[in-house]
């Protein structure tokens, strides 16, 4: 994208005048961050005016499931109320054409560091490492030693 499409973007997010202006800034900073950086293949901007903020919508690839993206800055706190609403927010849109699989939280640092977090209905048990390549090294040898102790 070009500068002028980001600036147009940008006004769009400051026109839909749901957030203040460091959720529209976050907002716009996950989005470029996606298109840019991420080189997604579809990002849409949305807004809920019942969590007063700016959300995104987006496809890491073509034949991705969608995401559903919460910029919020690192100022602002999030309860587990306000995660139980962005919850709300996937199975209301999931109807929809909007529909998403997964939500991803993304925290706006001040300096325009954003960490993404991936936030589930509940716990889900992650994948196991891949100590593949550790085998044959001595470090494995010291990891495992230390875990029989």
């Amino acid at each position: 994208m070009h500068f002028i499409e980001f600036l147009l973007q940008f006004r769009e997010m400051m026109k839909l005048d749901v957030a203040d202006s460091t959720q529209v800034y976050a907002a716009f900073l996950v989005y470029m961050d996606l298109l840019e950086v991420r080189n997604w293949k579809e990002v849409q901007i949305l807004s809920s005016s019942e969590l007063h903020m700016i959300y995104l919508w987006g496809k890491e690839k073509d034949d991705d499931a969608p995401q559903i993206l919460m910029p919020t800055p690192v100022s602002m706190s999030c309860s587990l109320k306000r995660i139980q609403q962005f919850q709300k927010l996937n199975q209301t849109s999931e109807n929809g054409q909007n529909s998403a699989c997964s939500i991803l939280l993304a925290v706006v640092e001040t300096d325009s560091t954003i960490v993404y977090y991936k936030l589930t209905d509940g716990f889900v048990i992650p994948d196991p490492p891949d100590f593949a390549e550790d085998v044959d090294n001595k470090r494995w040898e010291k990891r495992k030693m230390r875990f029989l102790r």
